[in-house]
């Protein structure tokens, strides 16, 4: 069996669950446990028998004949650390919640998404293993074969008093959203494994205790798409009656239309047949490591997606539907009635239309229902008219084509650049975009709106367009933008070849994807959209025409 490297970065109390288990696995070594406080490395490392500590994550990361990096940290400053990791091009398994707020989620679940190396969410409830015993008498059909609800009852009972949290996390202290965005997230995904998809959640919160910031309290509600419901009545300030209660978090009753599946806080689990008495049914549940060895168990799983072994239950894109869960829990706190997670898409032509009107364009008629019997053209289309996409090709003698072109940079989250109106011959810069956006992360994609599109038709649209600056062009290669949208037919000058080109090959040079002569980018209410322009497969091709598109949800 080949041996998996590691690294450790976080070095808190969740970190020993970790590192226990990475010990006890099979063809697992951990060769550095690194934390920004020196000391706290040191004494996990030698607690746990690693060789070395460091406070520098890449450094950590740049190690030699590394295979993954497990991020175990407190939630701020998790997007760097996965940047770096991706860009490393180590395979990633990170604690939740991915950050400290949705945005920032969503970011790390593009960037892991579009990670060469696996990327997995230390999502462990659902390892937990009465859990996984629990779906397979579901699937078994041992209480019938259609689930009415499931219930789940929790009293944690660590957050009561003036020293709330200090001896573990006390970090939980000051987190704004507790209850639902720290633990919650744990049922939601738990019951999503269970019961399938939620269609519509509710929530009502309360903060007990005055000396935290956050919701400790809760009644949180969901339908699933198959009708069943499921409740998770918790609060994290009073006691329950178990002296363990860490161990299974609480008391769950699973119920369908042949029975009731009953799990206690020992991790017994009965069974009651309809109009039979309930029995014991016998299961391993183990007390070693945490809920059950659940951390165990889940890092056991990312190892076999790390050889192929298996599909990750929690990756990134999976696990951003449990995270869109939470933030309609929150919303319905807020708005004090249900949210429905079955949301409208609407779908905004960013294209310009095709016609004999445009540059470039020919449509000549072939055939005719009157003589042939059916309607056919044939198409003459300049490969840089209307909204297109440029390949390598267009500008680097020996550039990419067309037909080589990843369709996963094609499609994706796109985030817009609002810099409308833009003046003729208006050059954007590195200022404005940072204005717009903050920050700009590796792997985004841009569409920069100036409403320069609304002079189609006019001398202006060409001749006068507005166009990035070549120090933008490199800084969006120094941060590895994937792709870049535009409203004007160029991202450059078209009258100043010596710009024209300098843009572009940097830009191409880059790795960045170009689309030009955008519409309707006015349109969109968003921050971030999904965005899809394809290209043709056209072998050997410097650029065509694109139907681009923008999806939003209401």
């Amino acid at each position: 069996m080949s041996v998996r490297r590691g690294v450790v970065i976080g070095a808190g109390y969740f970190s020993d669950f970790h590192l226990d288990a990475w010990n006890r696995l099979p063809g697992v070594e951990i060769a550095c446990v690194c934390d920004l406080d020196g000391a706290k490395a040191r004494q996990t490392a030698a607690k746990h028998g690693i060789a070395d500590a460091s406070t520098d994550p890449r450094a950590a990361m740049e190690r030699p004949d590394l295979d993954f990096v497990d991020i175990a940290t407190p939630p701020a400053g998790r997007l760097e650390l996965v940047e770096l990791a991706v860009e490393r091009g180590l395979a990633v398994i990170c604690q939740k919640p991915l950050a400290a707020d949705f945005s920032t989620a969503k970011q790390i679940i593009e960037v892991g998404a579009n990670s060469a190396a696996p990327f997995m969410v230390h999502e462990n409830f659902r390892f937990q293993p009465w859990y996984r015993e629990i779906k397979r008498l579901l699937t078994a059909g041992a209480i019938g074969s259609r689930l009415h609800s499931i219930a789940v009852h929790s009293r944690m009972g660590d957050g009561w008093g003036e020293a709330a949290y200090l001896a573990r996390q006390p970090y939980f202290r000051s987190m704004p959203r507790l209850l639902v965005h720290e633990t919650g997230v744990h049922f939601v995904d738990t019951f999503r494994y269970l019961g399938g998809e939620i269609e519509e959640c509710s929530a009502s919160l309360r903060r007990l205790n005055p000396v935290i910031a956050g919701e400790d309290s809760g009644r949180l509600m969901f339908r699933f798409a198959t009708g069943a419901e499921a409740v998770w009545d918790a609060n994290r300030y009073n006691e329950s009656l178990s002296d363990d209660f860490r161990y299974t978090f609480g008391e769950v009753l699973v119920e369908g239309d042949g029975g009731s599946i009953w799990l206690g806080f020992d991790g017994t689990i009965r069974i009651k047949p309809l109009g039979q008495p309930a029995v014991v049914h016998e299961y391993a549940h183990p007390r070693q490591g945490f809920g059950g060895d659940c951390v165990y168990a889940c890092q056991r799983h990312f190892l076999e997606v790390l050889n192929g072994e298996a599909v990750c239950e929690t990756s990134p894109r999976e696990y951003g539907k449990s995270l869109r869960v939470v933030e309609a829990l929150y919303e319905s706190a807020r708005r004090n009635r249900p949210v429905s997670l079955v949301k409208s898409r609407i779908v905004i032509d960013l294209s310009l239309p095709v016609s004999t009107a445009m540059p470039g364009v020919n449509v000549t008629p072939v055939k005719t229902i009157g003589k042939e019997g059916w309607n056919a053209t044939t198409l003459t289309l300049y490969s840089h008219s209307g909204t297109h996409m440029d390949a390598p090709r267009h500008f680097l003698p020996e550039g990419a084509t067309l037909d080589q072109q990843d369709l996963a940079t094609c499609c994706g989250i796109a985030r817009i650049v609002n810099l409308a109106p833009a003046q003729p011959r208006q050059l954007h810069t590195v200022e404005d975009v940072e204005r717009c956006l903050g920050t700009v992360h590796a792997g985004d994609r841009l569409l920069i709106r100036t409403d320069w599109s609304k002079r189609i038709g006019t001398p202006a649209y060409r001749e006068e367009l507005p166009r990035i600056s070549l120090e933008l062009a490199q800084w969006l290669v120094e941060r590895q933008v994937a792709l870049i949208g535009v409203e004007p037919p160029s991202v450059a000058d078209v009258n100043n070849l010596e710009e024209l080109t300098a843009v572009h090959q940097t830009l191409f040079r880059g790795g960045v994807v170009i689309v030009e002569g955008l519409a309707n980018l006015d349109r969109i209410t968003q921050a971030e959209v999904e965005f899809i322009a394809l290209p043709l497969n056209i072998v050997g091709g410097d650029g065509c025409p694109v139907r681009a598109i923008a999806i939003t949800e209401t």
